[in-house]
């Protein structure tokens, strides 16, 4: 087995992917950031069409690139009998298979967790849904804002029409990291009891439990004696316009709100009974924070953000992705990364958010050409011992 460093804790793990598109792409993607062999398995001709949306070029888009760096890219057709042959041989030579596909695909396929698994016991498998195996919507293909509709997402947007979306694929990529981590944990089960197992994973599931915390607060204690606050997105204040853009703050207790009022300009609020005291401010937040963010600035972004800084408010300009590359803070802590990709150019990406014994990861390899190791892989598994 590859020797494991700190900054390469998967070294030695092999795990095969079948998927089209983010949950299942982002969550291996992590595992091959931090060393693990991640090979997909994509269908000859236009591979996982996530290659072709959005900014492209040479068939890998940048939202391919950065959900399948690092991995190896095999093509099998799944409809033939040779191809399933592959896979199967693929599947137990790996640690992990993971799949998105909708219920009953794989085992129709023969490549199912019980078929697979008797052969393999340690093997971990795991099987992402959009809406679980059981149920009337279970056999439903699912999308990201389809999923953002059903999980609740759209009706916390504060639109005046009651919906709308969160504007980047938030339910793909949190059951992306909701499977990594259900992942990470049944490889740790099995250093304990040297068995894998099955996960089944819905991306229904994913979004509800993220969003509960917070958003289903006020349903969680139940009965008649229940205080309830106000809801806890009244909290996410307007922004502060400045004269050049504007700021978010998180202003939550007396002192907080002090410099709020002094730094737009109206410390007369200060003296308001309603604004005093986070019970009152709590009831007519919605009101507060409309006449705050509606005073004319007189300060720059950089001002406002020193100004709260020195009195200990939370703050930060609002910021453009396009900003974010140049940022002081993130180009301190290392966010972004450039690399030359055989077929891209120079491409920019992000490093691994999780330092290991203080260190990120190493740079990861270039996303792959659609089958661009096939042959390699497939040797690979001609040489092994056949089960």
């Amino acid at each position: 087995m590859t020797d494991i460093t700190p900054t390469q804790p998967l070294a030695g793990i092999r795990v095969i992917e079948f998927s089209t598109m983010v949950t299942a792409s982002l969550a291996t993607m992590m595992f091959a950031q931090q060393g693990a062999d991640v090979i997909k398995v994509e269908p000859p001709g236009i591979g996982d069409p996530m290659r072709w949306l959005g900014s492209q070029k040479s068939g890998i888009s940048g939202l391919f690139h950065n959900c399948n760096r690092a991995k190896r890219s095999i093509t099998l057709d799944l409809k033939t009998a040779e191809g399933i042959a592959h896979a199967r041989q693929l599947c137990l030579s790996a640690d992990v298979v993971i799949h998105n596909y909708r219920p009953g695909v794989m085992d129709r396929l023969g490549l199912g967790s019980d078929a697979l698994r008797q052969e393999k016991p340690e093997l971990i498998y795991c099987a992402i849904t959009g809406f679980g195996h059981e149920g009337p919507l279970s056999g439903r293909p699912a999308y990201d804002h389809v999923m953002q509709a059903m999980a609740g997402f759209m009706t916390l947007q504060g639109h005046p029409e009651g919906f709308a979306y969160v504007k980047t694929l938030i339910c793909d990529k949190v059951t992306a990291y909701t499977a990594a981590q259900a992942i990470t944990a049944a490889l740790f089960a099995r250093e304990r009891i040297g068995v894998g197992q099955h996960i089944d994973l819905s991306m229904l599931e994913s979004c509800i439990a993220f969003l509960w915390p917070d958003g289903g607060m006020h349903l969680t204690l139940q009965g008649e004696d229940v205080a309830h606050g106000a809801p806890f997105a009244d909290y996410y204040q307007l922004p502060l316009r400045s004269t050049d853009g504007a700021i978010a703050y998180a202003a939550m207790t007396d002192d907080h709100w002090s410099a709020i009022f002094d730094i737009v300009g109206r410390p007369d609020l200060k003296t308001e009974e309603k604004y005093q005291g986070m019970a009152n401010r709590s009831i007519h937040m919605a009101e507060l924070a409309s006449i705050i963010a509606n005073e004319k600035p007189n300060l720059t972004s950089a001002e406002m953000v020193a100004g709260l800084a020195a009195r200990d408010v939370p703050a930060a300009p609002c910021l453009a992705l396009e900003d974010l590359p140049s940022n002081q803070q993130a180009m301190t802590v290392g966010i972004f990364e450039q690399s030359d990709h055989p077929l891209l150019g120079r491409v920019q990406h992000v490093t691994s958010p999780a330092r290991f014994g203080g260190d990120k990861p190493a740079p990861c390899g270039p996303s792959p050409a659609l089958g661009e190791h096939s042959e390699a892989i497939l040797a690979e598994i001609a040489a092994r011992p056949q089960p």
